[in-house]
C-alpha cells in the first residue's frame, strides 16, 4: 500500500516577506496565489501552493508538507505514529492553510511534518516563464541519515533509492521519482534544510533559470551539473535571505522496477556531477611561470611529469 504520493509544499519562515517574495517571484519564477500581510503562498502550477512564506523575523524551515494517497493512508500513518509513541495532531484549517484532512507531527530531525489528503486547486494553472511540473523534493542535514531514513521508511512507507556511501540517502515516495527526500550527514548543520527542488520540462528551462539568476545578481552554489544518482541535470540558486538553495532540475528518473535495490555510490566528485569525470590521461596544468606550469600563452600543454 502506497502511503505518500510525494512532496506537496515547503514552508519557510523569513526575516522580511517582501524581500523573499521578490526573490521567489523574479529568480525562482513562482507566482503568488494568495497573500496576507505577513504570509504568502506561491505556486508554479495548479496546486494552491508549492511554497509558503511567513514573516517571523528569523529564517527557518517551518514545515514540510507531503500529500498522501487518501484517508486510509493517513489513518495508517497515524496508527504507526501511535505505536511508536510519537504525538500528532489534526490540522484541518482549510481557510488558513489551504489543505484539508491533515495531521502534523515532528520527525526525528526536529522538522514539523504535515500530511494532507487534499489541497485547494486553482481554477486555471498559473502561467510561468519556465515550464514547471512540480515541487519535487527536499534535502536536509542530520546526525544519522540511517536512523532518519529508517523513520521515513517504517512510518511513512518511503523506499531507499540510493546511498552515497553511508553519508547520504535518497528515498522515493509513491510518484516513483528517484527521491522525494534526501538526508545527508552533517553534524555541524544537523536539522537544517539544504535545498528544495522544482522539476522543469527540459534542459532549456534549467539553463533559462540559470541565466536569469546570474543576470539578476543571484549566486549559484553549483552551476549546471548532472547527478549520477537521479540522472537529472540541475542548477542550484542561493536564497540569500534563508541560506538555502532552490534547485531547478530536469530528466529526474522514476524507478518503476519493484525489485530495484538501492545502490551504494562512491562519495566522489563524479557522483555529484558526472561531468566532473576526467579521462585517465588528463594532466592538470600548473601556474604559468612555475617549473611544471605552461609557458605564457599555452593553455594546457601535456607533459610526462
Amino acid at each position: 500500500m502506497e502511503l505518500v504520493k510525494g512532496l506537496g509544499y515547503v514552508a519557510l519562515t523569513v526575516p522580511e516577506i517582501d524581500r523573499s517574495l521578490d526573490f521567489y517571484r523574479r529568480v525562482a519564477h513562482l507566482k503568488v496565489s494568495e497573500r496576507g500581510s505577513r504570509k504568502a503562498f506561491l505556486t508554479g502550477g495548479a496546486s494552491h501552493h508549492w511554497l509558503r512564506l511567513e514573516e517571523t523575523g528569523e529564517p527557518s524551515l517551518a514545515r514540510l508538507g507531503f500529500e498522501v494517497t487518501g484517508r486510509a493512508a493517513l489513518d495508517e500513518i497515524a496508527n504507526r505514529l501511535d505505536t511508536r509513541g510519537i504525538p500528532w495532531k489534526a490540522a484541518n484549517d482549510l481557510a488558513g492553510d489551504r489543505v484539508t484532512e491533515a495531521i502534523r507531527f515532528t520527525d526525528p530531525d526536529g522538522f514539523e511534518i504535515e500530511l494532507f489528503t487534499d489541497m485547494v486547486t486553482l481554477p486555471v494553472p498559473v502561467d510561468t516563464f519556465l515550464k514547471m511540473d512540480r515541487v519535487l523534493h527536499s534535502v536536509w542535514l542530520a546526525e544519522d541519515p540511517s536512523a532518519s531514513g529508517g523513520f521515513y521508511r517504517d512510518v511513512l512507507g518511503f523506499k531507499e533509492s540510493d546511498w552515497i556511501e553511508r553519508q547520504m540517502v535518497f528515498m522515493r515516495a509513491g510518484n516513483k521519482y528517484h527521491h522525494t527526500i534526501g538526508i545527508g550527514r552533517d553534524s555541524a548543520r544537523a536539522g537544517l534544510l539544504d535545498h528544495f527542488c522544482i522539476l522543469v520540462d527540459d534542459v532549456d528551462d534549467v539553463m533559462r533559470a540559470r541565466n536569469v539568476a546570474l543576470r539578476s545578481g543571484a549566486k549559484l552554489r553549483q552551476d549546471a551539473v548532472r547527478h549520477a544518482a537521479s540522472g537529472s541535470t540541475s542548477t542550484y540558486i542561493m536564497d540569500p535571505m534563508n541560506g538555502i538553495c532552490v534547485e531547478f532540475c530536469t530528466n529526474h528518473k522514476q524507478i518503476e522496477d519493484e525489485g530495484y535495490r538501492a545502490r551504494i555510490l562512491p562519495a566522489s566528485p563524479s557522483t555529484f556531477d558526472l561531468w566532473q569525470q576526467l579521462p585517465e590521461y588528463f594532466v592538470e596544468p600548473g601556474e604559468p611561470g612555475q617549473p611544471d606550469g605552461p609557458a605564457d600563452g599555452d593553455w594546457n600543454p601535456l607533459h610526462d611529469g
